[in-house]
């Protein structure tokens, strides 16, 4: 609802050819942190995604957690591609940094599906379908890789 409420006033505060990026994510491997660790442990993992998620945006931008594993992060204010794929680097290296929950050191990746609103015409719910499909070909492709099957 948070996420909604930040779009509709941003995009409503912004001048026109305002660009942004949305970015959705998921944690790979999540699954098994509640399976070994617990849902607590499980629980503050997500709370420290979501901080260092926080941590590596600018004050302009939003992050909110969607469910399960999944978030996303609406960037406002960009001037190229550029900086929507930096701030996707970004997120991933420091995801990739070890969890320090309790005694266990807990290692996650990420997928992310970013997607470009150049011309503020789309809603926040195609915008996020969009970069859910971007998600899902990252993984695909990702995938393929692993198993050795030619793109």
């Amino acid at each position: 609802m948070a996420l909604r409420e930040f779009f509709t006033a941003r995009i409503a505060q912004s001048a026109p050819g305002t660009q942004m990026a949305v970015h959705y994510l998921d944690l790979d491997g999540f699954k098994p942190v509640n399976d070994r660790y617990g849902h607590a442990a499980g629980d503050q993992v997500l709370l420290a995604v979501a901080g260092r998620l926080r941590n590596t945006v600018r004050h302009t931008d939003m992050v909110a957690r969607l469910g399960g594993d999944e978030f996303a992060i609406v960037q406002l204010g960009i001037t190229n591609e550029e900086e929507a794929h930096g701030l996707a680097w970004r997120v991933r290296d420091v995801i990739q940094q070890p969890f320090q929950i309790d005694s266990f050191s807990i290692s996650l990746t990420t997928s992310i599906g970013t997607v470009l609103n150049f011309d503020q015409g789309a809603s926040l719910d195609a915008l996020l379908r969009l970069a859910d499909a971007q998600l899902y070909g990252v993984k695909r492709a990702r995938q393929r890789v692993l198993l050795g099957v030619p793109a």
